[in-house]
């Protein structure tokens, strides 16, 4: 059973990833990337284009973890990065090793495993301390 729910785990991905639409980077997406959070492409696993109003790309790395940048706007280029949930502006050299810090400790995360797959054991009593039930004593006959 657990093989069967891993194949059409994998057979799912297959056909998310079809459906994607193939978008070249910016070169200042490229560029905060490889320059400024000094990944790598071996760290990366996929990039994304996020539809909103400014564009946005999310980038998954190898862990399983993501994070995005978007463009600041007012012709600055891309230079926005949202690690888990904080913004940090990867242009000020104040915000750099924040942000820096923060990805570190994306890309340390463990693996994330897909849920679902275990079975849950019970270990102990989940009840009270009730005993069982005895069997009650025959009747003598009379």
């Amino acid at each position: 059973m657990k093989g069967l729910r891993k194949y059409i785990r994998e057979e799912f991905k297959n056909l998310q990833r079809i459906h994607e639409v193939k978008v070249p980077l910016p070169f200042d997406a490229k560029n905060i990337l490889f320059n400024y959070l000094n990944l790598k492409s071996s760290h990366i696993d996929n990039v994304q284009a996020i539809k909103s109003v400014t564009p946005s790309y999310r980038i998954y790395l190898n862990n399983g973890q993501s994070f995005t940048i978007s463009d600041i706007g007012n012709g600055f280029g891309f230079g926005l990065v949202t690690i888990m949930g904080k913004k940090y502006d990867i242009l000020d050299k104040r915000q750099t090793p924040q942000a820096l810090k923060a990805l570190n400790n994306l890309q340390t995360k463990p693996i994330m495993k897909a849920t679902g797959d275990e079975e849950t054991t019970d270990a102990g009593d989940t009840g009270g301390a009730e005993e069982p039930a005895e069997e009650p004593a025959e009747e003598p006959e009379a």
